[in-house]
Formats: C-alpha cells, sequence, structure tokens
C-alpha cells in the first residue's frame, strides 16, 4: 500500500470530476471531508431531492480501497423531521443532519462487484484510473438505473411501499424512506399524494421492527399541523 487516503482522493477527484460532470453530478468540495469525496446535483423532476454519489476511500486489513455508493437527500426533508418530536420518527433514525435528509441509499457494490469486502482496491497511482472506471461503469449501467427509477415523485410514492432492495426485512416498507418520500410530496405541493401514501401506510399495518402504528399516528399527527393542506387531504379521505 502507498500513498494516503487524502492523496487518492485528489487523484480520484481528478479522475472523476469531468466524466460525472456530463451526468449532472459536480464534486462538493463541503460533503467532500474526510475519507470521503461527494459528487452531488439535483434531480430535475423533483423539487428538493438531490442525488449524490459518494466515493470512499479506506484502509482495510492493510490494504487502501474505495468503496462507492449511490444516495438521495434532502436537506429540507431533513429540516422537517428536525422539527417533529421523536415518537414520530422511526426508531432507527439518528439526529445526524445525513441520517435525517437521507431518503435511500445503495452500494455499487451490490451491482457490479467491486473486489474483497465491497471496495475495489487502490495498490498504487496506476490503479486509480481503473477504480474510476468502475465507477464510471456502474454509474452508466445499474446505479444510472437505480437513479432513473427514482426521478420522479410518482415512482418514489410507489416504491415507498416496498422494502428497499438488500434490506433485511423483505416483507415491510423502510420506514424512513417512507416518511422521508412523504415530506417530499408535501414540501412539493403534492398534497394528495402525500396524504394516499400515508393513510395506505397506516391502514395496511405493515411495520417494520423499527416503527409501529403508534409511531406512524405520530408522524400523521405532525404532518396535520406542519401542512395545512395535508390535512385537508387526508380529512377527505375519511
Amino acid at each position: 500500500m502507498s500513498g494516503t487516503i487524502s492523496h487518492y482522493k485528489v487523484l480520484l477527484g481528478e479522475e472523476l470530476s469531468s466524466k460525472l460532470a456530463e451526468r449532472g453530478l459536480l464534486l462538493s468540495a463541503d460533503l467532500s471531508q474526510g475519507d470521503s469525496l461527494w459528487f452531488v446535483g439535483q434531480v430535475p423532476a423533483v423539487p428538493r431531492l438531490t442525488m449524490a454519489v459518494e466515493c470512499l476511500v479506506e484502509t482495510l486489513k492493510g490494504r487502501m480501497g474505495m468503496a462507492a455508493y449511490a444516495h438521495l437527500m434532502s436537506v429540507e426533508v431533513a429540516e422537517v423531521t428536525r422539527s417533529f418530536p421523536l415518537a414520530a420518527r422511526s426508531k432507527e433514525w439518528s439526529d445526524t443532519d445525513y441520517d435525517l435528509s437521507l431518503v435511500e441509499m445503495t452500494a455499487f457494490n451490490n451491482y457490479i462487484k467491486a473486489g474483497w469486502y465491497g471496495v475495489f482496491d487502490l495498490d498504487d497511482e496506476a490503479s486509480v484510473a481503473s477504480a474510476a472506471e468502475w465507477v464510471m461503469q456502474c454509474v452508466r449501467g445499474p446505479v444510472g438505473e437505480w437513479f432513473s427509477q427514482r426521478d420522479s415523485l410518482a415512482k418514489l410514492v410507489g416504491l415507498a411501499k416496498y422494502p428497499t432492495p438488500k434490506s433485511v426485512d423483505q416483507a415491510n416498507p423502510d420506514a424512513e424512506r417512507l416518511r422521508a418520500t412523504v415530506i417530499l410530496c408535501a414540501l412539493n405541493g403534492r398534497l394528495a399524494d402525500a396524504a394516499g401514501l400515508m393513510g395506505w401506510y397506516l391502514q395496511a399495518g405493515r411495520f417494520s421492527d423499527f416503527d409501529s402504528f403508534e409511531r406512524a399516528t405520530a408522524f400523521d399527527i405532525a404532518l396535520r399541523q406542519r401542512f395545512p393542506g395535508y390535512r385537508d387531504a387526508r380529512e377527505l379521505m375519511a
């Protein structure tokens, strides 16, 4: 292993910046702190929703490697969630800005294997170009498809009723993704969609170990108080 994490981050940034910019993802100096490089862009059809690719450079068992992740995030969703009581949140929701803003994420290694432990080996500077090509192979292929399957509120609402891929619980919706989607709909004025999804969730009663009818009801009440239009839409469903 040669080089430091910061050195490899610089080299990866040089390799990936122009390539990912063609996909609408620009290097973020603010987010690219610590061990990660972040490339971010707006989802054109969904205001207040950001798409991002994260490249994490790390050492593992004496080797240097890179893992990559795709994220959908919303700062505005985080702000709304933070204003809600803890009893209205999923039990696994932490209080970090990232966790509260997260709509969904996936690992590149889920689609095209990077290597042992899900990281692409960075043996030397010459391997950086290959690591960058692996990232772009994923973005041009299955990860790009993952983003395109989530590039509208209608698609997000449809997906929110199902478990997230690769999750341990494949019987129930992801409580955090569903809440984030409901808030995102409300923020964008899609109040009937927000009310319909939340009404379905409460009626279906398909709660994971991290959620419950009581928590979901508290979330519904908090939404009614925050968004009068949502309250009206929910009352029309009664």
